[in-house]
């Protein structure tokens, strides 16, 4: 498997991506789903060549997925959401395993993707011992489960948090809404 780390100069994915007419970095666009002046189908257009590279080179795209910095795990997932390419689910689990701050784009990915192996993979998630620790997977996991016409077998109010770990829960609440919304009508 390839390995990535970002230390040692191997940014090719956000040299693959460029930057928009404004210099902004397309990396950025799909975390919020903030589009340049060109358009959201022009950016999206961008993904799709990009993820017409990694087809060519499956272990960087899996590595991608993997590395813990947020900004490569989203442009794998926007790849993967954009070409609608099914693979790569063992390595979207393992990053939403280890934490990110894009759990609830991934989490959207799975569900969008791998239906059932999403379905089967949130349920064992939700019965985790830590899952209190764990705001942004669980919320994100429980929302994804919901969209999917999923109900959970537990519960999992925002409230259930306090303090940061709260506006993580709200937050990824929220990220999973928008970014359900904005994918689910384009796969």
């Amino acid at each position: 498997m390839c390995s990535l780390n970002s230390s040692n100069g191997d940014d090719r994915i956000l040299d693959w991506l460029g930057s928009d007419c404004d210099g902004l970095s397309y990396h950025l666009h799909p975390l919020n789903l903030g589009w340049s002046r060109e358009g959201v189908e022009h950016d999206l257009s961008v993904y799709r060549r990009v993820a017409h590279q990694l087809a060519n080179d499956a272990d960087y795209w899996s590595a991608i997925l993997r590395h813990a910095n947020w900004r490569y795990t989203l442009v794998g997932c926007t790849c993967l959401l954009v070409s609608r390419h099914v693979g790569f689910f063992d390595d979207l689990c393992h990053r939403f395993d280890a934490g990110s701050m894009v759990i609830p784009q991934i989490a959207v990915t799975l569900g969008l993707l791998h239906g059932s192996g999403a379905r089967a993979f949130f349920e064992s998630a939700l019965s985790r011992d830590d899952v209190n620790k764990r705001p942004r997977q669980t919320v994100s996991a429980h929302r994804v489960l919901l969209r999917l016409g999923i109900q959970p077998s537990r519960d999992v109010p925002i409230d259930a948090w306090k303090d940061f770990e709260h506006d993580d829960a709200m937050i990824s609440e929220q990220v999973v809404q928008r970014q359900w919304d904005f994918w689910s009508s384009r796969i």
